[in-house]
């Protein structure tokens, strides 16, 4: 991937001035908290064309396709109450819509963090925080996204598509990212200064394929069925099972085909 290319594509005014771009790396998110603590500023962009060891969320490994997928991870600096940390997978997934309509494909989201196109998975996302006393004082936001693989490069288990197998066409990974940098930027702003997540909630709710859909929902060690009622002023799930409406705040979603 080309820095510059990035860059000349960028609207930003903090995120993404600086980038970091290696041929590979264990975990882009990994060597954003290494540049944390060297003392790097807010808006520092990690990229890797190949990650040895990714992790999706609960620990999971993340597969991707050397120089095809799109893997990067964004270093913030919010300073605001650390009950607002759920909400940085769910911007960044309204984000990620936002950028791929621009680029002609139709995404969704699947809580809390999976980018959807026609019921397979493109991408998700891993946000890491570092909270102090109730302050969110860093949030590592990494990302993994299916641009260039073909079919015969996805595992079939992973239920997976790409960019090009969806629109039959490449796109450069640099305007993906770029976009994606120009509309989490808004989105960020506006969730630190009003400290009012309404809006994001109107727009993610929007943006997801199973609002009001029945789900199966895998917590732990507890798994229920339920409807899915959207997400509450933390960005935690409302499932509604046997009348009662649950509060989780983690878990994995599984739609349920009617």
């Amino acid at each position: 991937m080309f820095v510059n290319l990035i860059q000349t594509n960028l609207t930003t005014s903090v995120l993404g001035k600086i980038i970091e771009h290696t041929t590979w790396t264990e975990s882009t998110n990994k060597d954003a908290w290494e540049l944390i603590d060297e003392g790097t500023t807010e808006g520092t962009i990690v990229i890797a064309e190949k990650q040895t060891d990714g992790k999706g969320r609960a620990g999971r490994a993340w597969i991707s396709v050397p120089g095809k997928s799109l893997t990067a991870s964004l270093i913030i600096e919010p300073k605001i109450d650390s009950r607002l940390s759920g909400w940085f997978p769910l911007l960044t997934g309204i984000a990620i819509v936002k950028a791929f309509a621009e680029l002609g494909l139709e995404v969704n989201l699947k809580w809390p963090n999976d980018i959807m196109v026609n019921n397979k998975k493109l991408g998700g996302i891993l946000c890491e925080s570092r909270v102090q006393g109730k302050v969110l004082e860093w949030v590592v936001i990494g990302m993994g996204l299916n641009i260039y693989e073909q079919e015969n490069e996805l595992a079939v288990e992973l239920n997976a598509t790409s960019f090009f197998m969806e629109k039959s066409s490449s796109i450069q990974r640099e305007l993906v990212l770029a976009k994606i940098m120009n509309h989490i930027e808004p989105l960020y702003n506006q969730l630190t200064e009003n400290k009012d997540p309404s809006q994001l909630m109107e727009l993610w709710t929007e943006y997801c394929n199973h609002v009001n859909k029945t789900v199966k929902f895998e917590v732990e060690n507890e798994s229920l069925s339920g409807e899915f009622m959207g997400i509450d002023t933390d960005g935690a799930a409302i499932i509604k099972t046997n009348g009662n409406e649950k509060i989780f705040t983690s878990g994995d979603i599984h739609i349920i085909k009617s």
